[in-house]
């Protein structure tokens, strides 16, 4: 029997999703946004880099007070065995855990906490010209906020709002995403994956101020250490964009993808998709085929 979901140490049939896999109204999580997920990919049905995905996990949960019930060992096997039963070889993973409905008190201190694990064959989402020639961005009237108001380094649901807001924006002024600065006026990242630039031969990134460190974004830097390419995290500003070469994306979801154009405050900047975003791209692409 393949199985798309695990749910509370429980597998679900695809045909049960409606009865089993449904929350109850009066979810803590829901009402509250005390929740947290992972994305993860799968290739060639081994899971990519998932042990520093369930890492953050648990991380994301414990910036947000509350437990996950179940070790990094014990998803990283869960997860595989998922994988390993589909009918495909590609896709894409999300682990979530919520407080749930034991309580709706505004605490939580008595809610009880699940979690789920579901699999999917989700492509990427963009075509393969935006992967080779590059993505249009807007710019978000939302910014990242002040590590002081927010659990800004967890990778928590509720944090999610406004790059769902800018996201949907950005499509309907025709663009494909937004640029996000962030309560100081710093260059951030896009809604959903952090971005770099390219001057000079250097790879450049904003620090991570107030925003998720991507587990994309760390590879990258990874890769280009090992290669002998400077790497620098910074502070950068929408003035800094005329300097750089090149721009790209990094996440999960997307992989890597480059930048054609970023259009903000009433000026448009264009950028070409240069060899370093493509060996970028190649040297990503063999770090998934030997299932690292």
């Amino acid at each position: 029997m393949a199985y798309s979901l695990w749910l509370d140490g429980q597998w679900i049939e695809k045909e049960a999703f409606g009865e089993l896999g449904s929350l109850p109204v009066m979810t803590h999580g829901l009402h509250y946004g005390t929740a947290v997920f992972e994305g993860l990919r799968f290739y060639e049905g081994r899971v990519f880099q998932s042990d520093r995905h369930y890492q953050r996990f648990g991380q994301s949960a414990r910036f947000l007070d509350f437990d996950i019930p179940y070790s990094v060992q014990a998803l990283q096997t869960v997860t595989q065995e998922l994988v390993s039963g589909l009918p495909y070889k590609d896709g894409y993973i999300r682990a979530i855990a919520w407080c749930g409905e034991a309580s709706m008190l505004v605490s939580h201190r008595l809610s009880n906490v699940r979690v789920a694990v579901h699999a999917a064959a989700r492509p990427l989402p963009y075509t393969q010209d935006q992967y080779q020639n590059g993505l249009h961005l807007t710019g978000s009237c939302w910014k990242r906020p002040d590590p002081q108001t927010a659990p800004v380094h967890s990778k928590a649901a509720g944090l999610y709002m406004t790059s769902s807001m800018s996201k949907k924006k950005a499509e309907e002024e025709g663009c494909d995403d937004a640029l996000m600065l962030d309560y100081k006026d710093r260059i951030a990242e896009a809604t959903s994956s952090n971005i770099f630039f390219v001057r000079d031969g250097a790879l450049l990134t904003p620090f991570p101020h107030s925003f998720l460190k991507g587990i994309t974004r760390q590879t990258c830097m990874d890769l280009a250490k090992d290669a002998g390419i400077v790497v620098q995290e910074g502070d950068f500003y929408i003035q800094d964009l005329s300097s750089m070469q090149e721009v790209f994306l990094t996440g999960t979801a997307i992989e890597i993808v480059p930048v054609a154009s970023i259009t903000l405050g009433g000026q448009k900047w264009s950028f070409s998709a240069g060899p370093m975003v493509h060996w970028m791209q190649k040297e990503f692409r063999k770090l998934t085929q030997k299932g690292l």
